[in-house]
C-alpha cells in the first residue's frame, strides 16, 4: 500500500543567519550579565572581608585594653595605624581617644578609616572602662 503525502517541500537542515544571530545576541546579553554579578559580587565580598577585618581589630584592641585596667589607660589621643592589619587597603589610619566623663570611668573612642576603591570608609567604637572594673 502507498500512501501519497502530496506536494511536500523538502526541509533544510541547519539554522538561518537570523536564528543564529538571534542566538549570538542572546548569548552576549546573558554573558555580560553574568559578567557584571561575578564583579559586583567580588567587590561587595571584598568590602565585607574590611569591614570584618576593622570590626575585629576594634574588638581585639578594646578586649586588650578592658584587660590592661582602668589604671592604666592615660586621657588623650594616640595613633594606632602602626597596628593596623596589613590586609587593609593601603590608605588606612587608626585613632584611640581616651576620656573621662565621670570620675572613676574613662571613655576609649576609636576610629578606623580605609580607602576602598576611591570611597573613605570610617568606623567609630566606643567602649567605656570602669576604675571598679565589670560587675563590681
Amino acid at each position: 500500500m502507498l500512501i501519497s503525502m502530496g506536494n511536500m517541500k523538502e526541509s533544510s537542515d541547519g539554522f538561518t543567519i537570523v536564528e543564529i544571530l538571534v542566538s549570538i545576541a542572546v548569548a552576549a546579553i546573558v554573558t555580560m550579565s553574568l559578567n557584571q554579578v561575578t564583579t559586583t559580587y567580588l567587590h561587595v565580598s571584598q568590602r565585607g572581608r574590611y569591614l570584618n577585618l576593622a570590626n575585629s581589630y576594634a574588638e581585639t584592641k578594646i578586649e586588650a585594653l578592658r584587660n590592661q585596667g582602668y589604671n592604666s589607660l592615660a586621657l588623650g589621643t594616640s595613633s594606632l595605624t602602626s597596628s593596623l592589619p596589613s590586609q587593609l587597603p593601603p590608605v588606612r589610619s587608626a585613632s584611640m581617644t581616651v576620656t573621662s566623663p565621670l570620675s572613676g570611668l574613662k571613655q576609649v573612642d576609636l576610629t578606623v578609616s580605609y580607602n576602598d576603591q576611591g570611597f573613605s570608609n570610617s568606623y567609630s567604637y566606643t567602649t567605656y572602662i570602669g576604675e571598679l572594673g565589670v560587675g563590681q
